[in-house]
C-alpha cells in the first residue's frame, strides 16, 4: 500500500528519467490519510507476530489497535503489546486521565496555532523567489524559524493523540523529549520523533545486524536506516538527501566517538558540551532546508548563503 500510493510515481519517474513523460504514471494518484503511520504499524503487528513477540490478540482487539483514531494520520507509532493491555484492562482513575489528557489536548493546540503556525508567516518565504531576493543574513534566521516551526507543529500533534489516547484510557508512548537542547546527533535522534526512531531500530536497524559486525559493516546499516527514514517522510530527492545527510552526521558521530578504539570515559566539560550543542544545532538546522524545499531550491539556498 505504501509503495503504491506513495512512492508510485516517483520511483516510475526516476526509472523514465527526466526527458521523456512517465509512460506508467499515475495521474489521479492519491495519498491515503495517514498510511505512512498505520503502514509501520502494520508492520510492527505482522513481524512481531511471526517472532512470537506478541501473542495472539482478538479481531477484536486488533481492529481497536490499527483503527484507533487518535495515532493514524501523524502517530506516534504505538505497539499493540502496549495497547492490548489498555483495552483488557480499562483504567479506573477516569479523572486522572481526563485531567491530564485535556490539559496535554490544550498544551498542543497552543503549540500548533500560538507558535507553529505564528512561524509560518516566516518560513512561507522558504521559495526561490524570495531567497533570491533576501538579504544573506535574513536567510539562516528563516531556516532557524523553520527547525522551530516543525518541531512545535509535530510535537503539537504528538500532545492532542496523546491526550486524546489518554481520555480513553489509552498511554500512547511519548513522541518528543527536547530534541534540540541534546549535545550530539546520536542524542537527538533519541528524542526526536521517538517513536519512529524505535521503530527503525527495532525493524531494520537490528535486523540487517546493527552495530554487530565491523565499524564499516555498523556505518552502513546507520545510513540504510537514515535514507529509509529519509524516504518514509516524502517520496523525493529532497527527502533522500536529507535522510543521507542525517546518516552522514551519525556515521561521523559514530566514528568521532569510538576514535582510539574505545568510547571516550572522560566525562565532558561545559565548554565541551556547549560546543556539542551548538554543533549539533546548527547541522540539524541545516538538514532542514531539504526538508522544507525541492532539492533545486535548497542547494540554490545554500548557494545564496555561502556566496551570496
Amino acid at each position: 500500500m505504501l509503495g503504491v500510493f506513495k512512492y508510485w510515481n516517483f520511483v516510475t519517474g526516476l526509472v523514465t528519467g527526466p526527458l521523456g513523460t512517465n509512460p506508467v504514471r499515475w495521474e489521479e494518484a492519491f495519498l491515503p490519510l495517514g498510511v505512512s503511520f498505520f503502514t509501520f504499524e502494520f508492520i510492527h503487528y505482522a513481524s512481531d507476530r511471526y517472532r512470537g513477540k506478541v501473542e495472539p490478540g482478538t479481531f477484536a482487539e486488533y481492529l481497536a489497535f490499527i483503527f484507533f483514531f487518535p495515532t493514524m494520520v501523524a502517530g506516534p507509532i504505538k505497539r499493540f503489546q502496549d495497547f492490548a493491555p489498555c483495552l483488557r484492562n480499562p483504567s479506573a482513575e477516569w479523572a486522572t486521565d481526563w485531567n491530564r489528557g485535556i490539559t496535554r489536548i490544550l498544551t498542543g493546540l497552543v503549540k500548533k496555532f500560538a507558535v507553529a503556525d505564528l512561524l509560518t508567516s516566516v518560513t512561507d518565504h522558504l521559495n526561490r523567489a524570495d531567497i533570491a531576493q533576501a538579504e544573506r543574513w535574513v536567510l539562516p534566521v528563516w531556516l532557524f524559524a523553520y527547525g522551530w516551526k516543525i518541531y512545535f507543529d509535530f510535537s503539537a500533534y504528538s500532545d492532542i493523540a496523546i491526550g486524546s489516547g489518554r481520555l480513553f484510557g489509552v498511554k500512547i508512548p511519548e513522541n518528543f523529549d527536547w530534541p534540540y537542547f541534546r549535545t550530539n546527533i546520536a542524542e537527538f535522534w533519541r528524542h526526536w520523533h521517538m517513536s519512529l526512531y524505535k521503530w527503525l531500530l527495532d525493524y531494520l536497524f537490528i535486523p540487517l545486524g546493527g552495530s554487530r559486525g565491523s565499524t564499516v559493516f555498523t556505518c552502513r546499516n546507520v545510513m540504510v536506516v537514515m535514507l529509509v527514514s529519509g524516504i518514509w517522510h516524502g517520496a523525493g530527492l529532497n527527502f533522500v538527501v536529507w535522510g543521507a545527510w542525517h546518516g552522514l552526521l551519525l556515521v561521523i558521530h559514530r566514528l568521532w566517538s569510538r576514535r582510539g578504539g574505545t568510547t571516550d570515559p572522560r566525562p565532558e566539560s561545559r565548554a565541551e558540551k556547549l560546543g556539542g550543542w551548538l554543533l549539533t544545532y546548527i547541522a540539524v538546522n541545516a538538514g532542514w532546508a531539504f526538508f522544507a524545499m525541492d532539492l533545486e531550491t535548497a542547494m540554490f539556498f545554500f548557494h545564496r548563503v555561502v556566496v551570496g
